[in-house]
């Protein structure tokens, strides 16, 4: 995360796409390091993960 630029002072918003294909979508990534994902996604471990995608 640290070679894509900021969104914000400190933060990022991404895309997060999950093996199954589906797409969380506007989660904040705060300070290149801690995800902020809806509380319906506490269950999400990093490899159900195929790719995050950063907002421009």
């Amino acid at each position: 995360m640290l070679k894509f630029p900021e969104t914000g002072m400190g933060y990022q918003t991404v895309d997060v796409v999950l093996k199954s294909g589906e797409i969380i979508k506007d989660a904040v990534v705060l300070n290149a390091e801690d995800i902020k994902l809806p509380d319906e996604y506490s269950w999400l471990k990093l490899e159900n993960i195929s790719d995050v995608r950063v907002k421009k």
